[in-house]
């Protein structure tokens, strides 16, 4: 029996119960794995393909074979992942593929059967795409994402000697086909405590949509039964219909990709300039930029790091509707206001609506760092993050964060300022001179991410692509 609406808006309790889905098993067995949950590998590197004119045929014979040797299904990966947990066997090397709008569009896909997604469609080079996210202009991006990009392949190993083998074998046999326009290798960087950072040195990834019961019950086990934030999110906020699968239940994903560089001398430096103008700790400037200290410790909690190995997600502003401890500008605080639209922006008796409406537009994410592999450098160019985020909806989730939340001056409130750490362009905020008070100090922290390209990508369902020819 098919999914119903009211499976993909209401999660079980508990989660999906991947060692016993079922009703979800045929879902889980043609979705592409790293959707619901992160592949978990150390290693990854992603190809960048522009496929040749006129080898449609064997280019969809290519793909159709790449999905029957490489492709990982989110079942199989919860099978990997169970298998390495009870006998430390691990998994194979991981695989995903996603097409473009002009990916779909080579293969000669029917345009009613192309997912129909408007920012997809359009693509991430299109000048009102690009103006509406504050991008800068796409002369300046990588030469290859400069380029049409038709598919991405990501493949993931934590063995990256066996990783970069088979990338070597793919490129060889890629050459009939396709030109390979651009290629990212990722890597997991860690703090000394052994927590994911990125490299401004920040735990990267603590608060996530969870859909898994093994991710709900830890997270519940850790965090006290969600009494202040459920981090439970319905399928409807990650998964459409594939139009093209051959099952009941075949969805896929939207995928946001973006390479993301980081200056972080710079960034440190305007920490430290902040620190002196507040007269506070570097750590609580950097906890007031992000929103959590670099060990994840919420600053809205906290005026000190506690170094919880795993930090708290249990937490909302509701102790601090001023914003005199985690200010409304901080970048977890304007990506995710945990409430902030439905306290400030509507009248009590429409919270709840306002709420769900605004916990619809979380996104998924799924990033890596590229670059430095030491976090104990200071890298200017050169490293950074390729973040990657998976909704259903391009529109309403990742394009609405950044243009409406991230970008303005005016979000939550008048003048709060630009998100310090991807809000484009930078500008003036307001900071607490004294953590809890309300007297601020105006600072402009600048903005140290530089876009370098991207795209707007799908990830179809396995039945599609091992049919595709």
């Amino acid at each position: 029996m098919a999914l119903t609406e009211k499976d993909l808006k209401h999660l079980p309790e508990d989660g999906i119960d991947s060692e016993n889905p079922g009703k979800y098993r045929n879902l889980l067995n043609d979705l592409q794995g790293n959707i619901l949950k992160g592949h978990g590998r150390d290693h990854s590197v992603h190809l960048f393909l522009q496929f040749k004119p006129e080898q449609v045929e064997v280019v969809k014979q290519w793909i159709q074979n790449f999905a029957q040797t490489y492709i990982t299904s989110a079942k199989k990966q919860s099978d990997e992942a169970f298998k390495y947990r009870q006998k430390g066997i691990p998994g194979q090397v991981f695989g995903n593929f996603f097409l473009s709008c002009h990916g779909y569009e080579y293969l000669e896909i029917e345009p009613f059967q192309i997912p129909g997604d408007k920012p997809f469609r359009m693509g991430m080079k299109n000048e009102e795409i690009r103006t509406s996210l504050g991008d800068p202009k796409i002369e300046t991006w990588d030469i290859g994402f400069q380029n049409e990009i038709h598919a991405l392949i990501l493949l993931a190993d934590d063995d990256i000697i066996d990783l970069l083998q088979i990338v070597n074998q793919m490129t060889q046999e890629l050459r009939q086909i396709a030109e390979i326009v651009h290629r990212e290798d990722g890597f997991i960087l860690r703090n000394q405590a052994g927590q994911i950072i990125e490299h401004f040195g920040f735990v990267d990834g603590v608060s996530q949509p969870l859909f898994m019961k093994r991710d709900v019950v830890k997270e519940r086990v850790n965090n006290c039964d969600f009494d202040k934030w459920d981090p439970k999110a319905p399928l409807d906020s990650i998964l459409v219909e594939d139009p093209n699968g051959n099952t009941k239940d075949s969805y896929g994903s939207y995928l946001v990709y973006r390479k993301l560089e980081q200056n972080v001398k710079a960034f440190r430096e305007d920490q430290r300039k902040l620190a002196q103008k507040l007269n506070i700790q570097e750590n609580l400037a950097g906890a007031l930029i992000v929103g959590r200290f670099a060990d994840g410790t919420p600053v809205t909690l906290s005026d000190i790091p506690t170094y919880a190995v795993t930090p708290t997600n249990n937490f909302n502003y509701d102790n601090d509707l001023a914003a005199t401890k985690c200010p409304f500008h901080s970048h977890t605080r304007k990506t995710n206001p945990r409430g902030d639209t439905a306290r400030l922006l509507t009248a009590d008796a429409h919270f709840d609506e306002a709420f769900k409406e605004e916990k619809g537009h979380r996104i998924t994410r799924r990033a890596v760092s590229y670059g430095e592999n030491n976090p104990n450098k200071e890298p200017v160019s050169g490293s950074g993050l390729l973040f990657l985020c998976f909704q259903s909806n391009i529109e309403n989730q990742f394009n609405f964060i950044q243009s409406r939340w991230a970008n303005p001056q005016n979000f939550v409130q008048v003048n709060t300022g630009p998100d310090p750490l991807i809000g484009q362009p930078s500008g003036t905020q307001k900071w607490p001179k004294k953590w809890g008070e309300p007297e601020t100090e105006e600072y402009n922290f600048k903005l140290w991410i530089n876009m370098k390209g991207g795209e707007y990508f799908f990830a179809p369902s396995i039945s599609f692509l091992k049919t595709l020819a």
